[in-house]
């Protein structure tokens, strides 16, 4: 889907609509700061109180219902006037795409009421809210309700091919599913070989998933789907499962999904330009990062102590390698830093510029790879190219013997399988075809450890070595 999106996204056959980004301020502690979508399913990650649900209520707000008895979500739905608050002062800025032509919309409310709304373009559009994760059987009156005798709903079958997606996220064989409605309420049913049980008697996870089919069962071509918190209580195979249904909705129906979540299953399914992280800052206003990994999101997620000082960079090649050169100088500060590959260079360098400024809530550097430029807040790895070019094409044969005697092969059959491998265009795939040509008993971390070692002690300046680890030392904080 990835290649199809680069090489049609504007195209006739592409996504003739799309939402490509929306800025808030005023809202919630927001202060201006933009939220791009650069994928037809973007997955925006952050602490509870960091924005996602602003970003997703903004977002759902930026359109007019094009669908027969659609809703058209206005922003006083989403953030009304309480006895303990007044909203006003606010501004919602949404860059639009349809076709070639991109256009700004804004809606603002100054004081006591929207402006702009009647100037916003129509599109199908359809909101998930974190209500649908609660079970019908604990909403008040339903319990009664299920009770009447004379009760059996709206019923509505499920079409095939809506009980086989069902199926297929949950892992599940359904003989039928249907819907049925009361009071505006979706009460799902489902058949299986062991019987007839409706949402009153389904689990959590199996209740929201059943919700979601239903909705994509009307959902236009082109449509904008936003869903807020996406996992709904579902295991991670079920998590993996919806994600790749959810891809091939986006890419033959040429949809737009905004999700929300804390689930790293649900991040790593997606490309980097589609991982979103929203970062709340010390006294106001938030980072918005692009590219982040699923650990990086998490690790700022938890509750776990962490160490005197992290080091942020780019994958987990670069991370063996800043660990190798700590081990060989410095081995008695292995244990102050945590190594956190963080994603895409540009995820790097934004992260050292806010620990250069403070912002981040604890010591920490960025680390680029060699092939990069040093900015505010970073320093790169010794070298001049990519980590798996700059280790490979720097052993010699006597390095290559020592890494042949860590990894107990014969010297012979490692350079043969590195002399093939050089000769994929792709330095990324190196190491794994070096592990694939040494046998399956040599996993592909183990010989990256090991080069990754042998480069550190034999070939890097042991000046640059320890002018690295020296950068590294600098920034504990005493």
């Amino acid at each position: 889907m990835t290649h199809e999106w680069n090489t049609a996204r504007t195209a006739a056959r592409g996504w003739a609509q799309f939402l490509d980004s929306v800025q808030i301020t005023g809202l919630r502690g927001w202060s201006g700061e933009t939220v791009e979508f650069r994928f037809p399913i973007v997955a925006i990650a952050g602490e509870n109180g960091a924005g996602k649900s602003t970003v997703l209520k903004a977002a759902a707000a930026a359109y007019i219902a094009q669908q027969q008895g659609g809703l058209t979500f206005n922003p006083d739905d989403f953030f009304p006037n309480t006895p303990w608050e007044t909203v006003k002062g606010v501004t919602l800025r949404y860059q639009l795409r349809r076709g070639t032509q991109i256009e700004t919309t804004t809606m603002t409310k100054p004081t006591s009421r929207w402006r702009g709304m009647p100037r916003r373009v129509q599109r199908p559009l359809f909101f998930l809210d974190i209500s649908r994760t609660q079970p019908v059987n604990t909403l008040i009156g339903y319990g009664k309700i299920a009770k009447q005798s004379n009760f059996a709903g709206d019923l509505t079958p499920a079409s095939e091919a809506d009980r086989s997606l069902l199926s297929r996220i949950m892992n599940k064989t359904y003989t039928a599913s249907s819907m049925a409605t009361y009071q505006d309420k979706r009460i799902g049913v489902l058949s299986t070989d062991v019987g007839v049980y409706s949402n009153f008697h389904q689990g959590a996870g199996e209740d929201a998933t059943a919700d979601l089919v239903a909705l994509l069962r009307g959902v236009p071509r082109n449509s904008l789907v936003i869903i807020d918190e996406v996992e709904a209580s579902l295991h991670p195979r079920a998590q993996r499962r919806l994600m790749a249904e959810l891809f091939e909705i986006a890419k033959d129906h040429r949809m737009q999904f905004i999700l929300s979540t804390h689930s790293p299953t649900i991040l790593e399914q997606l490309p980097t330009e589609a991982r979103v992280y929203v970062q709340t800052q010390r006294g106001g206003g938030r980072n918005i990062m692009y590219g982040v990994t699923a650990q990086f999101a998490m690790s700022l997620m938890d509750d776990i102590e962490h160490p005197e000082l992290v080091l942020f960079c780019e994958d987990s090649q670069a991370a063996t390698m800043i660990d190798a050169l700590i081990t060989e100088e410095a081995p008695e500060i292995g244990k102050r830093v945590d190594i956190l590959p963080a994603g895409a260079a540009s995820t790097v360098v934004m992260l050292g510029g806010l620990a250069d400024k403070n912002l981040l809530p604890a010591a920490c550097l960025s680390v680029l790879d060699a092939d990069q430029q040093a900015s505010a807040g970073c320093i790169t790895l010794p070298g001049t190219a990519a980590p798996e070019a700059e280790v490979f094409n720097g052993l010699d044969e006597p390095a290559w013997e020592k890494v042949a005697a860590r990894l107990g092969v014969r010297v012979g059959d490692l350079l043969e399988a590195v002399d093939d491998a050089r000769q994929i265009g792709n330095h990324h795939a190196w190491t794994r075809r070096v592990a694939e040509h040494l046998g399956p008993r040599v996993r592909v971390d183990r010989v990256w450890e090991n080069i990754a070692a042998v480069w550190a002690q034999e070939v890097v300046d042991p000046v640059l070595r320890a002018d690295f680890v020296e950068a590294i030392k600098q920034r504990f904080v005493e």
